[in-house]
């Protein structure tokens, strides 16, 4: 190369190369890492530690003792968990039911009704017609008869008592005889008529 050095045209067209001058990171980025490594160094300096393990989790013994048992077992079963599990996806949170495909349980004759009625819809489901407040209903439930005698009177009492319902508890004692009267019922219901007919109404 000779000098003085001319550009050509291609060097012109050449850019500038890089530079990440004496700031490579933005400086947020090393103050915040650093606060970081403070705060971590700061929380195990404050920690306690040195404990006897046996402690657990420090719960008093009185904590850890087990509680007396219900003898009705019903008080030991979250019937409003079992509703949000089991039942609020068709019939709603509040219970209001979804217009013309799931039937509302707010005052429902079959909810607020004879519990055995209700126990047994929930044992073997239904299917078909079924007629709520006035209003006929075209669907099907299934079963719930894998939860227990404890968790489906749980149940029950939750949707006999929530949303301006005022009738009574049930008792796993209630929906046992039911299940043992309807032992031999493999399907569900046959809509309302069905379910009348067995029951005789």
């Amino acid at each position: 190369m000779k000098w003085p050095f001319r550009a050509s045209s291609a060097h012109t067209r050449e850019q500038v190369d890089p530079d990440e001058a004496d700031r490579p990171l933005p400086w947020f980025l090393p103050m915040f890492i650093g606060a970081m490594v403070m705060w971590g160094a700061y929380y195990i300096v404050e920690t306690p530690s040195g404990g006897d393990s046996l402690l657990g989790d420090q719960r008093s013994l009185e904590a850890l003792m087990p509680k007396a048992e219900d003898p009705s077992g019903a008080a030991k079963v979250d019937g409003a968990g079992l509703f949000g599990a089991k039942c609020a996806a068709c019939h709603q949170a509040s219970g209001a039911g979804v217009p013309g495909v799931f039937p509302p349980l707010v005052n429902s004759e079959w909810v607020i009704g004879d519990p055995k009625v209700l126990a047994r819809i929930l044992l073997h489901g239904i299917s078909g017609e079924l007629s709520v407040l006035g209003t006929v209903y075209k669907g099907a439930m299934p079963s719930f008869k894998s939860l227990s005698d404890a968790e489906l009177a749980a149940l029950m009492s939750h949707l006999r008592s929530q949303w301006g319902n005022s009738a009574g508890p049930v008792q796993p004692e209630r929906v046992k005889a039911e299940r043992e009267a309807t032992a031999e019922r493999s399907a569900p219901y046959e809509g309302e008529a069905g379910l009348k007919a067995e029951l005789g109404l």
